[in-house]
């Protein structure tokens, strides 16, 4: 299966994000990898970007923090949260920031790819945003 979207994988764990990223190109997406926020937001106007999915908690601006940054900017791009201390706070802070969902890690690929195809819509990813 092959897809037109690139996916940004925002991790700080230099394993996962390359597992993650490694994972999204076998399944056909373009994915890009980052080792922080920070460093996202650097590049995140540069090309198009179809789906975040990010670690909540980095070092510096952690996962809801660049959610709401994004939100605040008018970034209307889907963002999934993967992390390894969900609660349902966490979720609905998520939920109400706009986030598709919360992922436990280890990252079970069939729930990614359940929410991946929700946030971008199949094959044909269009612009970047919803």
């Amino acid at each position: 299966m092959s897809h037109s979207c690139t996916i940004a994988v925002i991790d700080d764990d230099d394993a996962l994000r390359e597992s993650m990223k490694d994972m999204l190109e076998s399944l056909g997406y373009e994915a890009i990898a980052f080792s922080s926020a920070s460093e996202f937001l650097a590049f995140h106007r540069q090309c198009p970007i179809h789906c975040i999915v990010s670690d909540v908690k980095m070092p510096g601006i952690d996962g809801l923090q660049l959610l709401e940054i994004l939100n605040s900017k008018g970034v209307q791009t889907p963002f999934i949260f993967m992390t390894a201390f969900r609660d349902q706070r966490l979720t609905t802070a998520a939920r109400q920031g706009g986030a598709r969902g919360v992922l436990s890690k280890p990252i079970d690929s069939d729930q990614l790819v359940a929410m991946l195809e929700s946030a971008v819509g199949g094959d044909d990813c269009g612009e970047g945003t919803d």
